[in-house]
């Protein structure tokens, strides 16, 4: 797992920077990831989720909760399209698209409306190749090699 600027544990906050070019916003985030959770592909067939491309992988629900810090609302943006998760031998997750059949044990967050002081809860399901996920990080805004914050078991 690269080394990331922030290193904490899961159910602690992090602070990182946050800009979406498309809405021209930029501001600062504290994010908690709240739960790292492996799943199956049982679970994505049975809320009908399509699982093209997902033999031999691994479905893994990552939980967060994330707050706007600054003065710019979060209308149009997707904060949580920065996350990445990293199995036991460091290689990187692939995300599991869910948009048009949400599951019921992880749903993704509403971030319209998410105004300074404000927070929403959300949660991604990114597939691994192994079995054992070991961290999820949170990538730079330049350099998405590099990790502003990671959380760990």
């Amino acid at each position: 797992v690269p080394q990331a600027a922030t290193a904490v544990k899961v159910g602690q906050p992090a602070t990182v920077d946050f800009a979406d070019k498309t809405s021209n916003v930029s501001t600062k985030l504290q994010i908690t990831v709240t739960g790292i959770e492996v799943g199956s592909l049982q679970d994505l067939t049975a809320a009908k989720v399509p699982t093209t491309g997902l033999d031999g992988r691994t479905p893994v629900y990552v939980s967060y909760t994330v707050k706007n810090l600054g003065d710019a609302s979060l209308s149009f943006t997707a904060p949580d399209s920065k996350f990445v998760l990293f199995d036991a031998a460091g290689n990187k997750g692939l995300p599991v698209l869910t948009a048009s059949n949400p599951l019921p044990k992880c749903t993704g967050a509403k971030f319209q409306g998410v105004a300074k002081g404000a927070e929403t809860k959300g949660c991604d399901i990114i597939s691994i190749a192994g079995t054992s996920p070991v961290a999820v990080g949170y990538t730079d805004l330049n350099d998405l090699l590099k990790l502003q914050a990671s959380w760990s078991k």
